[in-house]
Parts: structure tokens; C-alpha cells; sequence
């Protein structure tokens, strides 16, 4: 296989995390930009997104000088509006523990697999709910009439062969949970 050499260092995603941890301080506690390298990849098709994250394991980790890089697929990262590459940003933010860039951590140089992994068709025949098992206003499917449900769908639904999502969860503590009040006392200090 050629060696890849479309690619080059691009801050765009660096200065973006710089202010979600300026803005969302309690949030993004101990979150280490430097702890992370930035390349940006040119000419090849993203799989899954414009952003992935990628570990760096020792010994690997001593010659990159990080525990982890991110890399964005400028292709697909320069057809997003600004609004999506933020939110593109945060997802991946959300995906470092507690400990990430502290080498003393069992959590350095890990990743959290995210807490909510639904399909579109279940999110709308529980009536919008998240965690349906114990939310007590989640709708009973067999109560939803069928053109409810098909008003509530995507237009189309894309099918994986390689779902990462199905692997089980990772042992990994996740960051504080984040909530409405987490994040507005984030923003007033």
C-alpha cells in the first residue's frame, strides 16, 4: 500500500476546542488541547463523519508527542456550516474520560463510547425519548398509529456493514454527566 501524503497541520479544530473549554470551563475540566496533534486530510472519502479521533499508545506516544490525534477530512469539513463543525467538535470532545491527558490516569490515552446509541425509528415511536426505559412519558410503540410514525421518519436510512456503534460499550468513565444545569453554571463562571 502507497504511503499517504495528503495531509498537513490545520488549527481550525484546535482553536474551536480552545473556546468550547473557555466558554464550558466546569464541563471540559482538565481537558488538555496540547494533549492532542491536528492534521487535516486531504483527497480521501471521511467514513462517519468530517471528524475522527483517534489514540496514540505507547510507544507510538513518545515520537507524536501526544496521546491522541484528531483528524479532519477537509472535503467533508468544508461542506459543513459553522453551527455543524461545532457541534462535529463537542461530539468529539465528549469522547474523552476524566484523566484523558493525565499520565498518572488509567484513563490516559482512552476514549468513552457515547451514553445514547438509538435508531432514528425507535427515537420516534417512543415520542422523542432518549432513555425510554425509565422515562415514564416515553410512548408504548403499539400505541403510535402508523402515520404518525412515518411522518417522524427520514426520508432515508443508511445501513451499515461495520456498525461501531454495536460493539459494547467501552469500560471507560465519561466526563461529569453533562446537563442543562452543569452547562449554565459552566457559562456563569
Amino acid at each position: 500500500m502507497p504511503k499517504f501524503e495528503d495531509f498537513r497541520s490545520d488549527p481550525e479544530v484546535r482553536d474551536i476546542m480552545e473556546r468550547f473549554v473557555t466558554k464550558f470551563p466546569i464541563v471540559f475540566e482538565g481537558f488538555d488541547v496540547d494533549g492532542i496533534k491536528f492534521i487535516s486530510t486531504q483527497k480521501k472519502k471521511a467514513s462517519g463523519g468530517a471528524l475522527k479521533l483517534r489514540t496514540v499508545a505507547y510507544p507510538l506516544e513518545v515520537f507524536v508527542g501526544a496521546p491522541y490525534v484528531v483528524e479532519m477530512f477537509e472535503d467533508a469539513w468544508n461542506q459543513m456550516s459553522a453551527k455543524l463543525k461545532n457541534t462535529a467538535v463537542f461530539h468529539i470532545m465528549c469522547a474523552f474520560p476524566d484523566g484523558a491527558f493525565d499520565p498518572a490516569s488509567k484513563y490516559y490515552g482512552k476514549k468513552v463510547k457515547p451514553q445514547i446509541v438509538m435508531y432514528d425509528m425507535e427515537f420516534a415511536v417512543t415520542g422523542g425519548s432518549t432513555h425510554w426505559m425509565e422515562d415514564p412519558k416515553a410512548k408504548d410503540p403499539m400505541d403510535i398509529e402508523p402515520d404518525v410514525m412515518a411522518a417522524n421518519m427520514p426520508a432515508k436510512v443508511e445501513v451499515e456493514d461495520d456498525d461501531p456503534l454495536s460493539a459494547p460499550p467501552a469500560p471507560v468513565k465519561s466526563r461529569h454527566p453533562v446537563t442543562a444545569a452543569g452547562i449554565a453554571g459552566a457559562v456563569a463562571v
